[in-house]
This record gives C-alpha cells, structure tokens and sequence, in this order.
C-alpha cells in the first residue's frame, strides 16, 4: 500500500504529464496554423507570378488591336462618319466604335489578370466590330454580283475587308486561351494546396517526436 507522500508525488507526475501533453498539443497547433499561413502566402506569391506565354499571348492581343482595330477600324469608322464609305449608315459606324473601345478594355483587363471578365467584355467587343465587318464584306459581294466591274481593286475589296477586320477575331482567341491558362493554374494550386495542408499535420507529429 502506497503511502501519502507516494500518492501526491504519483499525483504531481500525472499533473505534469498532463501539463506537458496540452503543452504539445498546443504546440502542434500553432505550427499546423503557421503552415498553413506559410503555404498560402506561397500560393499567392505563386499566383502572381504567370508564365512568359501570357505576357507573350496579351502583346499578341496588342498587336491584332493596333492593326485591326485602332488602324483599319478607325479608319472604317471615320469614312463612315464622312460619308466616304457609300450607302452605309452610321449606326454600323457606332457598332464598331464600340467594339474598339470594348476590345480595348478587354485588353486592359487581360494586363489586370481579370481574364474571367476580359472575355466577358470580349465577347460583347467581336460582336459589335464583326457586325459591322459582316455587313461590309456582305455589301461588297452584293455590289460585285450586282454590277460588272473590270477594276482590280474593287473585283478583291471583299478580301481586303477581311484581311483588315477579321483578325479581329485573334483577340477573342487569345483572351480565351488566356482564360483557360488562368483556370488550370487555379485548379493546380487548388490540388498542389490541398495535398500540402493534407501532408502538414502528419509532418509536424513526425517532426516533433
């Protein structure tokens, strides 16, 4: 039979046994919260440094706007407003105004990394510049079956007109291909983050026995 001295130090013992179990408990805690803080920042450093193909694919995107767009679209615009661009009215000119100034914002919005509403604004931008296009290219094939025209320039102007404004159609290209991009590393991060924190608690245990 123990004696009392026996039984309160078998007790002081249980006491600190207890005490340095919650201490470890606590410990294992705070390093699985500062992991998981540290694996998010990660993330978020990972997130904001893109791949060289995005930067290449939106100067693209840049290219194809100063080409058809701001040039050959303004160009359009203005000798619609003039009256040099025969039997067209000027809503047509106003569709592709705003196509212009849509694409551009659009562009704006890839160089944010906003490529969920870049394609949104996209899509909104080729349909209002195509409208216009279409109707011109359109109007031109018309005027050609019509009528007997020997000149050259205007026998292939329905050419021209596409080779001028539907490359247009690159923007919304890249803007979805950049999209795409954006959500795959999304989801990798998601994957690579949830196998990460799954794998951090058990590490933690191993590491401080």
């Amino acid at each position: 039979m123990k004696t009392k001295k026996e039984r309160l130090k078998a007790q002081a013992q249980k006491q600190l046994e207890e005490k340095k179990k919650a201490q470890k408990e606590e410990e294992l805690e705070r390093q699985k919260v500062n992991g998981d803080d540290k694996l998010s920042l990660s993330s978020v450093r990972l997130m904001k440094k893109e791949p060289i193909v995005c930067l290449i694919l939106k100067i693209l995107a840049c290219l194809v706007y100063m080409y058809s767009c701001f040039f050959y679209g303004g160009v359009t615009i203005i000798g619609i407003f003039s009256g040099q661009v025969n039997g067209v009215e000027n809503k047509y000119a106003f569709f592709m105004l705003a196509g212009v100034v849509l694409a551009l914002a659009a562009i704006i919005l890839m160089f944010f990394k906003k490529y969920i509403i870049s394609f949104i604004v996209n899509i909104a931008a080729t349909i209002l510049y195509m409208k216009t296009a279409f109707f011109l290219v359109e109007k031109v094939k018309k005027l050609l079956d019509e009528n007997y025209i020997t000149d050259s320039d205007l026998l292939g102007l329905d050419k021209t007109y596409k080779i001028r404004h539907y490359p247009e159609f690159g923007i919304l290209f890249l803007g979805a291909v950049l999209l795409v991009i954006s959500l795959i590393r999304r989801y990798l991060k998601y994957r690579r983050l949830r196998t990460e924190r799954d794998n951090a608690p058990v590490k933690s245990i191993i590491d401080s026995e």
